[in-house]
């Protein structure tokens, strides 16, 4: 397991959330995470769609996807991503 801490930038309510997060695990799931548990954080008052979001990494300036793995995508721990 390698562990990747990375931040995530929600643009809908400007809040930035960190994350820890398995550099195996597909875009999909780390997606999911982390829409679960912001919805967690914030009562469920954010209203993100999981079949539509995507992750996009700051650092490496793309759209990442779904059915790649974090550490394949290249994301490392200290990236920034940003939930679309």
């Amino acid at each position: 397991m390698t562990k990747l801490f990375v931040d995530v930038f929600l643009p809908g309510n400007g809040k930035t959330y960190e994350f820890q997060l398995d550099g195996s695990m597909l875009i999909g799931q780390a997606t999911a995470r982390i829409i679960n548990n912001i919805c967690e954080v914030e009562n469920n008052t954010v209203a993100i769609d999981p079949n539509t979001a995507i992750l996009s990494d700051m650092n490496l300036s793309k759209l990442l996807n779904a059915g790649t793995t974090l550490r394949a995508a290249g994301v490392k721990s200290g990236h920034k991503l940003i939930l679309v």
